[in-house]
């Protein structure tokens, strides 16, 4: 990863050299009196292929390609263009999106088939700025050794089992990966982890919307968590279709957001990597992609799980309502559904990486969720307005606040966080790290409790892989003598992940 930086800052730096010697040579050129245009055009061409500076040649080794890039053109008049017309601001934005793409493709072909498919979240860095960019002096940014170090090979793609055998997760029978993806994935275990993983990302967010939210002047009431009676066709109701919302204000003070909504609410959902395709999708099934995946996540919240063919009975009043008749409820009177989807590495859905980044999905969002509007027409109506009326890329408009005011301390109280946008990014790579690592450790607490961990997929009446195997006295069954255990693996041992620290 930071390899991908230095390379993305040189090729940057690389683009002002190119702006500096153009822009002196467009001034060199401005003040010639020759007659001839052509003439001197011509000359200076020579010049600068001739200059035995470094940096002019560094320019005419990479500036020709660079010119064809900022100027969408390949023809020699392309060189001159891009010395006396283009604008170094554009150009830098052309560089920086082709450098991203180009860096894409690389880390494609060097990333293992078990990660190709959620190179997303690989490369999202949430997590890595979780574990290295918030200072340690508050206790609330420090992690246990196993949390760190766990947190450390889920964030690098390293092996958590180093074995080249097939594992199969004795809990469920599926295929069981290396690199703890199928943690998160594996039925049995997600119903011991996911409800406390939903919880503290609930809590987080409630606790980080109460000082950004009015910041930015959205709300000028508090912010709620769990409200119930929402829904007004039913009179103390307990449904709680929001985990958090806030109310929007009838006058805002601050014309930059204008919105006729009345109230916008979060629901936390997680998704899974999908490394391990169920069985039942057939022996050649692919990964789904994570962004399909936190898409599918999306989905299923504005749908509220199977829409119309899902109804409750409140216990208070005794009213029947479905999923899809609560969503036209909340429509009816103006308050909007976000969906807040986070994958186990911490990349996050399109609707709340729009209403916080301002970024849009790769294809329209009319038809990004796929909602059938002939069946569930109220979950697809909320699902478009959640990028066409919704306030959006709000933590630029923290920036922006922040920025306008002089200021003797950095938002963050760290220089590693000076504005709103990169300190919030911190804090959600921390409760990446906290919940998210966590609910893992936990998962490998309760697949060693009871089942020695995962087996081979040979032969499930094998032993489990004897370097996971646990003796009674607490070592690893493929404990090596005492003459090899100085060339021991780096990786650590499953004992050393097994008795979690719950406090996390």
């Amino acid at each position: 990863m930071a390899a991908m930086g230095v390379l993305l800052g040189w090729e940057l730096d690389l683009c002002k050299v190119l702006f500096s010697l153009a822009r002196c040579e467009k001034s060199t050129h401005d003040t010639e009196k020759d007659s001839s245009y052509l003439t001197q055009s011509h000359r200076h061409q020579t010049d600068r292929e001739n200059n035995p500076s470094t940096s002019f040649k560094i320019f005419n080794k990479y500036a020709p390609a660079i010119a064809t890039l900022c100027t969408n053109n390949n023809s020699p008049e392309s060189l001159s263009t891009f010395i006396n017309n283009t604008s170094v601001h554009k150009c830098h934005e052309i560089i920086n999106k082709q450098t991203s793409i180009n860096l894409h493709h690389r880390v494609l072909n060097y990333l293992p088939s078990d990660s190709k498919h959620n190179i997303e979240e690989i490369l999202d860095g949430k997590m890595g700025q979780g574990l290295m960019d918030l200072p340690r002096s508050d206790n609330d940014n420090r992690q246990s050794n196993r949390l760190f170090r766990f947190n450390l090979l889920r964030c690098l793609r390293m092996n958590i089992w180093e074995t080249t055998e097939k594992l199969k997760c004795p809990l469920c029978n599926q295929n069981f990966d290396t690199k703890g993806d199928h943690l998160f994935q594996c039925n049995k275990l997600s119903k011991r982890i996911k409800t406390k993983m939903h919880d503290k990302w609930r809590d987080m967010w409630y606790k980080q919307m109460q000082t950004l939210i009015p910041y930015i002047n959205l709300t000028d009431t508090t912010i709620e968590k769990e409200a119930k009676g929402l829904i007004r066709t039913i009179k103390n109701s307990k449904v709680r279709p929001f985990d958090t919302h806030f109310n929007l204000p009838l006058v805002s003070e601050d014309g930059h957001y204008r919105s006729r909504l009345s109230k916008i609410g979060f629901d936390m959902v997680t998704c899974n990597s999908d490394t391990c395709p169920s069985p039942s999708r057939g022996s050649d099934a692919k990964s789904n992609n994570i962004i399909a995946s936190l898409i599918s996540a999306e989905k299923s919240k504005f749908q509220r799980g199977r829409g119309s063919n899902t109804s409750r009975t409140d216990s208070s009043s005794q009213i029947t309502l479905t999923g899809e008749q609560i969503t036209g409820e909340l429509l009816k009177n103006k308050m909007q559904l976000l969906p807040f989807a986070i994958s186990p590495l911490g990349l996050f859905g399109p609707t709340i990486n729009h209403f916080l980044y301002g970024t849009l999905p790769n294809s329209s969002y009319k038809t990004l969720h796929n909602i059938d509007q002939s069946k569930f027409p109220h979950a697809s109506n909320m699902a478009r307005q959640a990028f066409s009326k919704t306030p959006s890329n709000i933590l630029e408009r923290a920036d922006s606040i922040w920025k306008s005011k002089k200021h003797n301390y950095h938002f963050g109280g760290s220089y590693r966080s000076p504005d709103p946008s990169t300190y919030y990014t911190q804090v959600f790579g921390r409760r990446v790290c906290l919940a998210n690592g966590s609910a893992g450790l936990a998962a490998i607490h309760a697949l060693y409790e009871s089942n020695d961990g995962p087996i081979s997929a040979s032969s499930l009446d094998d032993n489990q892989i004897t370097h996971l195997l646990l003796n009674t006295d607490g070592r690893t069954a493929s404990q090596r003598s005492s003459s090899q255990s100085t060339t021991e693996s780096s990786q650590p041992s499953s004992t050393f992940f097994v008795h979690t620290n719950s406090t996390t």
